[in-house]
C-alpha cells in the first residue's frame, strides 16, 4: 500500500477535534450542498503539505479552526501533518507540526507546536515517499537552475481543485503559476521513472568533467597569453599593482621575464603597517555612553542649583515681609499701648472692629521674629550647598568637555584607519587577484602538458555522453508515455470523450493531451465542451497513476478531485444531489465517470485511493458505498457548534 489518507481533521479553538475519515485504496465521496467545505479539503491537504501560501476560502473555517491536520498511511505506517491556521488575511503559518509512528489523532491540539521547518518537511516527506538522489539540470545557455524534484512537486500530480479539473488551457495543479510548468517538465521524467540514481550520478560526473575542462582550458590559454609580453592580463595586472601601491608608480617591464618578476615581488608577502588599538568601535561606544551619563548628570546638578536658589530667594522674600511687619507696628506706637481699644488711635473714632491687644500683636511678633531666626540659621547651609553645588557643575561640565573632546579624537581616528584599512583591503584584492594569475598560469612547456590532459579529458566526456545518451533517455521516457498514453486512451473512450478513437497522447513539452487525427493535431484547449475537459484530466491522472504504482514511483497513491460533475451539474442546479433535472446524456456522463474512477480502485493491485468532493449523489448502490461523508441539512466541514457570533 503506497502512501493514502486516513483522515483530514480540523481542530477548533476550544480544542474540539472534527475528522472526515477515508477508506484506503477505494474511492471515496465527500458529497453535499454548496458551502459546506468540500472545496476546503483539498486546500487543507494542499496547505498542510507544505504550500508556501494558505488557499483554505477566508469565511467560517478560517474563523472557527485552530489547526488543520493529516493522518497519512505509508505503508502500514501512521504519520501525523498539522499545520496552524494563519487566522483571517494570514499568507501561511510557519508553525508546522510533523511525526511518525502515531497510532491515532490527538484529541485536541495542545500537543502541536513548532517541531520542523518548511523545508524540513519538504525532506522528511520526500524522505517517506522514497525520493532519491535526483536533478534536472537544464541544457547549456539556459537561464533556469537545476532542478531536484521533492515531495511538492510530487503532489502536484495528487490534486485537481474546482477550477483546474474543468480546465481546459492547464492539465495540472498550479500549472497557471509562475515557474510552476517547468518545475512539471523537468521533473516529469524523475517521476515516470525515465531518469533513475544511476542516470543521475552520471549526470554529476559528467558535469564535474564539463567543469574542469572549462578551467583546465582556461589555464591554457592563460598560459599562451603569458608567452606574448604584451599580454593585456599581464599589463592590466601590472598597472593595478602600481595603482595599489603595491610596485613604485614607475615599475616598467621589457619582456616576458620581467613582467612575471615584478608580479611576484606585488604578490610577496609585507609586513602591515596598522596602527592597532583595542576595539575602537566599542571605544567609541564607551565614550558616547560616558558622554551621556555627563550630560545626565549636569541636568540633575543644574536642577538642584535652581531649587536651592529658589528656596534662598523665598527665604530672603520672607526676611524681608517681616522686617516690614515689624517696621509698620513700631511706627504707629501701637507697641506701647495695652488692652484692647475700640477706639481708633489717630482720630480717636469709635472702631466697630477693636484693634488687637499689643499682648496679642507681640506675641504675633514673636512667632516671626522665631521663624526669621530659623531662616537666618539655615541660610548660611544654603550658601555652602550652592557652593559646592557650583563646584560640581564645574567639575562635570569638564569632564563633559573632555569626553566630547575624545569623542573627536576618536572619530577622527577612526577614519583614518578605515581609510588606511581600505587602502589594506584594496592591496590585498589586487595581490590575490595577482597571486591567483601566477599560480594557475603555466609556462609554455606547462601548457603541452595542459594540452595533454585535456585530451584525456575530453576523451573521459565522450565516454560520459555516451552512458548517458540522450537518445536513450528520450527512449525510456517515450516508453513510459506510451504506457500512459495506452491508459489515457482507454479511459477516455470509456468515458466516451470526443476524438477518443483517434491516437491520444500526454504531451510533456505542452502539458497537455493532444488527439492526433488525420487533420493535424488536436490539444485540449482546441476540444470542445467541459465534459471532454474534465474527462481528460481524469484519464490523464488515471494513467499517469497506474505507471506510477507499476513502477513502485515517489508519488503520493491517491487522487483528489474538486466538483468533477460541476460541467454537468453545477451547484445552482443542487436538488438534493439527485440528477432528476439533467438531461439522459447528462447524467449518463456523470455516471460514466464515477463509475470509471470506482472501477478504477477496484481493480486487482490498484492499490489507488481516489477522493471526490461533489454535489452529486448517485443511487446506485456501489455509489452508496462509497460515500465518506454527507454534508446535508446542516451538516458541514466545521460543526455548528464552532460558529462563533
Amino acid at each position: 500500500m503506497s502512501l493514502q489518507l486516513r483522515c483530514v481533521s480540523v481542530y477548533s479553538h476550544e480544542g474540539e477535534r472534527r475528522d472526515v475519515e477515508f477508506k484506503l485504496g477505494a474511492l471515496n465521496i465527500v458529497t453535499g450542498a454548496s458551502k459546506t467545505g468540500k472545496s476546503a479539503l483539498l486546500d487543507i491537504v494542499d496547505y498542510c503539505w507544505g504550500r508556501d501560501e494558505c488557499t483554505i476560502p477566508e469565511g467560517e473555517i478560517r474563523k472557527s479552526v485552530s489547526w488543520f491536520a493529516l493522518h497519512i498511511d505509508n505503508n502500514g505506517e501512521r504519520i501525523l501533518l498539522a499545520r496552524e491556521n494563519p487566522g483571517p488575511a494570514g499568507r501561511a503559518s510557519d508553525k508546522i507540526f510533523f511525526t511518525r509512528g502515531v497510532e491515532e489523532m490527538p484529541a485536541d491540539a495542545s500537543g502541536f507546536y513548532k517541531n520542523v521547518t518548511s523545508d524540513g518537511l519538504k525532506a522528511q516527506l520526500s524522505a517517506v515517499l522514497g525520493i532519491s538522489e535526483n536533478i534536472h539540470i537544464p541544457q547549456e545557455g539556459s537561464t533556469r537552475l537545476p532542478l531536484e524534484a521533492s515531495s511538492r512537486h510530487a503532489i502536484l500530480f495528487c490534486l485537481q481543485a474546482q477550477d483546474e479539473i474543468a480546465n481546459r488551457r492547464f492539465l495540472f495543479h498550479r500549472q497557471g503559476e509562475q515557474f510552476m510548468p517547468a518545475a512539471i517538465r523537468d521533473g516529469l521524467p524523475y517521476f515516470l521513472g525515465a531518469v533513475d540514481e544511476r542516470h543521475v550520478l552520471t549526470l554529476k560526473r559528467y558535469q564535474d568533467a564539463r567543469a574542469r575542462l572549462r578551467k583546465m582550458e582556461r589555464e591554457l590559454a592563460e598560459s599562451r597569453a603569458l608567452s606574448d609580453q604584451s599580454s593585456s592580463t599581464v599589463q592590466s595586472l601590472l598597472s593595478e599593482a602600481r595603482r595599489a601601491g603595491l610596485l613604485p608608480s614607475d615599475a616598467a617591464a621589457a619582456d616576458t621575464e620581467s613582467a612575471v618578476g615584478l608580479l611576484r615581488q606585488a604578490a610577496a608577502p609585507r609586513p602591515l603597517n596598522v596602527t592597532a588599538i583595542d576595539d575602537p568601535g566599542n571605544d567609541l561606544d564607551r565614550l558616547e555612553n560616558t558622554r551621556r551619563e555627563l550630560r545626565d548628570q549636569l541636568q540633575d546638578v543644574r536642577e538642584e542649583i535652581a531649587e536651592v536658589q529658589r528656596i534662598g530667594r523665598e527665604a530672603s522674600e520672607f526676611e524681608s515681609e517681616v522686617r516690614e511687619q515689624d517696621a509698620r507696628l513700631a511706627s504707629i506706637g501701637l507697641l506701647t499701648a495695652s488692652g484692647v481699644s475700640d477706639v481708633c488711635p489717630f482720630c480717636e473714632s469709635h472702631l466697630e472692629v477693636p484693634v488687637p491687644s499689643v499682648t496679642e500683636m507681640r506675641e504675633s511678633l514673636t512667632g516671626l521674629e522665631f521663624q526669621l531666626a530659623l531662616v537666618r540659621r539655615d541660610a548660611p547651609r544654603l550658601q555652602e550647598r550652592l557652593a559646592a553645588l557650583e563646584t560640581r557643575r564645574a567639575d562635570t561640565e569638564d569632564q563633559l568637555r573632555n569626553a566630547q573632546r575624545q569623542i573627536a579624537e576618536r572619530i577622527q581616528e577612526n577614519e583614518r584607519l578605515r581609510i588606511q584599512q581600505n587602502d589594506l583591503a584594496e592591496q590585498a584584492r589586487v595581490a590575490g587577484r595577482i597571486a591567483y594569475y601566477l599560480e594557475n598560469v603555466r609556462t609554455t612547456a606547462v601548457g603541452s602538458s595542459l594540452q595533454r590532459a585535456i585530451e584525456t579529458l575530453l576523451a573521459e566526456i565522450a565516454e560520459l555522453e555516451k552512458a548517458l545518451d540522450d537518445d536513450e533517455l528520450q527512449q525510456r521516457l517515450d516508453t513510459a508515455l506510451n504506457l500512459v498514453n495506452l491508459d489515457l486512451t482507454k479511459h477516455a473512450r470509456t468515458l466516451g470523450l470526443e476524438h477518443a478513437n483517434n491516437p491520444l497522447r500526454l504531451d510533456r513539452k505542452a502539458l497537455t493531451v493532444v488527439a492526433d487525427t488525420v487533420d493535424g493535431p488536436i490539444t485540449l484547449a482546441q476540444m470542445g465542451s467541459g465534459e471532454n475537459w474534465v474527462g481528460y484530466h481524469v484519464a490523464a491522472h488515471l494513467g499517469l497513476h497506474t505507471l506510477f504504482r507499476q513502477r513502485n514511483r515517489p508519488v503520493p497513491g491517491f487522487l483528489m478531485l474538486d466538483q468533477p460533475s460541476q460541467v454537468h451539474y453545477p451547484p445552482e442546479r443542487d436538488n438534493e444531489g439527485k440528477l432528476d433535472d439533467l438531461n439522459d446524456e447528462d447524467q449518463a456522463a456523470v455516471k460514466r465517470l464515477f463509475e470509471v474512477m470506482w472501477r478504477y480502485c477496484s481493480a486487482p493491485g490498484a492499490d489507488m485511493q481516489i477522493i471526490v468532493a461533489d454535489h452529486v449523489e448517485l443511487l446506485e448502490q456501489w455509489f452508496r458505498d462509497s460515500i465518506s461523508e454527507r454534508w446535508r441539512d446542516g451538516i458541514a466541514l466545521v460543526p455548528a457548534a464552532w460558529l462563533r457570533g
